[in-house]
């Protein structure tokens, strides 16, 4: 059931490639595309040469050469560098960029397709692949195995299984984009919620909201989940969850092949919420043990421990992400800095792993309540021993979120709520919500008047910003300086524009020519505001003006090797013919 590590790294890859190594602007074509796109099958083909290299071992006894282990480790290694140099050196975002026009949606899509091509052939053989590898560990030195190896039509549900991973990843990208593009419609909401603190926050939340709403159908999509279960067992499995309050027909089971021992609750919300036995565990135990599992899924569910666990993995450290903010860690040096780095690491995974075990402590009493601790204690001992053994270390205690089996069979026969432990929660979550909202406060004026001017309230914004030019703190200084010279081509563009229907089209056309004359006249970084409008307003060719954007802004930031990379762009594709005294200038190296 585990997600495939090189599938989260190459989203990792996708994310961190467009952030830090942005390409320039134009940069993309489809013959430098083409050039990269050899190493889409790498991946894919070292996975033929392990299945190879393992029929030779099974069939023929041939256990010399490369260790097919090997070979699949250098796959899932080469699958991530694929993506990468396809995506980046390769121009495939930039061309993505270009091909998505204003919508995140499709931009979001097409930013996926590289890792798409890269890893689902591969993970789908992979599975496979790993499956003989396991074979060829057992068999040792035997041949003539050939009847023994199974085809891709006998891990079909495995490979379902795998699959479904990437197709629930899915779920999240898609209605990212889909939200952001929904928000494009009303230009002003659009602003408050990617330009402000409260704004962000709120608008996190609403995502995070209907994302976990919308989680346990589409997890019952992509990994096929069925509503049959083997009888008698199913129904006294849905007997036991009615007992607890929990809706029989949402006791679902997971086709994984017979590899999972596994059962779990989806959905952090009540809305739509399952629960999932896999079809390993329906075989492996009798009756009995597995009410006495889905007792203490269920019990997970009546405790609301999903959603407390969301609000302090998540909700928590969103609220205080503002509060942080505020304080100047600059002038800390790098040890301190790295010290309460840890520090902090360590206390949350303190309160963490308190608290998981104490959820599962939780759900070990309210299966008890609806069953007896008999059925219980026998059901976790059988999972317990099901399980790959672990040996009782310092750093397994240290690191496990589950309490110990004899203490959680203790604690079974003994155990009683403490309606304080939920208060402390309580108070916790209303801690951070404070600091959270005592930041906004300090926050709102400065980040006021950034909404106001991306939402084309041009009057509104100077009117604000000379309110506050005598109060601004040290950590806005540098932003507050780049506002003041967008503020200031704005109000010569549009003085009297209150609303983004009318500065945009003033915006798109004046900002644009401004920002040639002033480029010819005073040099790309008193260009920089006018071309900023003009690039966010649209219009024209898009690919030119965000690179001419680019261009100026990194003359103002000092960057030079972004700058020439930007004029080597736009000299191969062409610029206007006003443009041409600045762009057929030689590099500033």
């Amino acid at each position: 059931m585990g997600l495939p590590i090189t599938f989260l790294v190459g989203l990792i890859v996708v994310f961190a490639t467009r952030d830090y190594f942005a390409p320039a602007p134009g940069s993309g074509n489809l013959g430098t595309l083409a050039g990269h796109a050899w190493l889409v099958p790498v991946p894919f083909l070292l996975v033929v040469a392990a299945l190879r290299v393992l029929r030779m071992r099974l069939v023929d006894g041939r256990r010399r050469g490369l260790h097919p282990r090997w070979l699949l480790n250098a796959s899932a290694s080469a699958s991530p560098i694929a993506v990468y140099v396809v995506s980046g050196p390769g121009g495939w975002f930039d061309l993505a960029w270009r091909w998505s026009g204003d919508s995140h949606l499709l931009g979001f899509c097409l930013l996926a397709v590289p890792l798409v091509l890269v890893e689902v052939p591969r993970l789908i053989l992979a599975t496979l692949a790993h499956l003989w590898a396991e074979i060829d560990e057992e068999a040792g030195a035997q041949t003539a195995l050939r009847h023994s190896l199974p085809g891709l039509g006998d891990v079909r549900a495995l490979v379902r299984l795998r699959l479904g991973w990437p197709l629930l990843l899915t779920m999240p990208w898609a209605l990212l984009g889909a939200g952001l593009d929904v928000l494009q419609l009303h230009r002003a909401s659009y602003t408050f919620v990617l330009g402000t603190s409260p704004g962000a926050t709120l608008g996190t939340l609403g995502f995070l909201t209907l994302g976990a709403m919308l989680l346990p159908f589409w997890f019952r999509l992509a990994f096929g989940a069925r509503t049959t279960l083997p009888e008698p067992t199913g129904t006294l499995l849905r007997r036991t969850a009615a007992t607890l309050g929990f809706r029989p027909s949402r006791v679902l089971m997971l086709p994984t092949g017979n590899r999972a021992l596994n059962a779990m609750m989806v959905g952090p919300l009540p809305v739509g919420r399952c629960l999932l036995v896999t079809d390993g565990l329906l075989r492996s135990l009798d009756d009995d043990l597995l009410a006495g599992v889905v007792a203490h899924e269920v019990g997970h569910a009546k405790m609301g421990h999903p959603g407390l666990l969301m609000i302090l993995a998540v909700v928590v450290p969103l609220l205080l992400v503002t509060p942080l903010g505020i304080v100047d860690l600059e002038q800390v040096g790098v040890l301190w800095q790295a010290a309460a780095g840890l520090l902090v690491i360590v206390f949350t995974w303190s309160v963490v792993r308190s608290l998981a075990q104490r959820f599962e402590l939780e759900a070990d009493i309210v299966s008890v309540q609806a069953l007896g601790s008999g059925p219980c204690s026998r059901a976790l001992m059988a999972v317990a021993h099901m399980a790959v053994p672990v040996a009782h270390s310092l750093l397994r205690r240290i690191f496990t979120l589950h309490p110990e089996e004899p203490t959680r069979c203790e604690t079974m026969r003994r155990y009683e709520l403490e309606p304080t432990f939920r208060a402390r929660f309580d108070a916790l979550l209303g801690a951070a919500a404070i600091a959270a909202a005592a930041a906004w406060t300090i926050e709102w004026p400065y980040e006021r008047v950034f909404w106001r001017l991306g939402s084309g309230d041009v009057v509104a914004a100077k009117r604000l910003a000379v309110e506050l030019d005598n109060d601004i703190p040290e950590r806005w200084r540098e932003s507050w300086t780049r506002l003041h010279e967008d503020l200031e081509a704005a109000s010569a563009i549009a003085p009297d524009a209150s609303d983004w229907s009318v500065a945009r089209s003033l915006f798109a056309e004046q900002g644009w020519r401004h920002g040639v004359e002033t480029l010819l006249r005073a040099g790309p970084a008193a260009a920089r505001p006018w071309f900023a409008l003009a690039a966010e307003a649209g219009g024209g060719d898009r690919v030119l003006r965000q690179a001419v954007y680019e261009f100026c802004r990194a003359a103002r930031e000092g960057d030079v090797e972004r700058k020439d990379e930007i004029r080597a762009v736009l000299q191969r594709r062409g610029v206007p013919a006003e443009l041409e005294p600045v762009f057929r200038e030689p590099t500033s190296r």
